[in-house]
């Protein structure tokens, strides 16, 4: 799969995961650790997007605050004025 592609794969993904959180706003049928591991999905989807678009390996993780700072470094790296 090119880079391009696999943004677009994870970026498609990661709407699943939101539009199902849109789905889960009744807190009395879906239990709050449910709608929070599917927050977690669609950030860490979403973020490994943007990791890929910058060509980067990113780790298989669920820790978004490790991907936020490998997106960070990348970012601070980056020759493009980011608006």
């Amino acid at each position: 799969m090119g880079a391009s592609e696999e943004v677009r794969h994870l970026l498609a993904v990661a709407h699943k995961d939101s539009r199902a959180l849109q789905g889960m706003s009744d807190s009395s049928i879906f239990a709050d650790e449910i709608f929070g591991f599917h927050a977690q999905q669609a950030a860490g989807k979403a973020l490994n997007a943007w990791l890929a678009a910058f060509g980067v390996e990113y780790p298989r993780t669920h820790d978004l605050s490790l991907l936020l700072t490998l997106l960070d470094a990348q970012v601070r790296m980056s020759p493009r004025t980011w608006g």
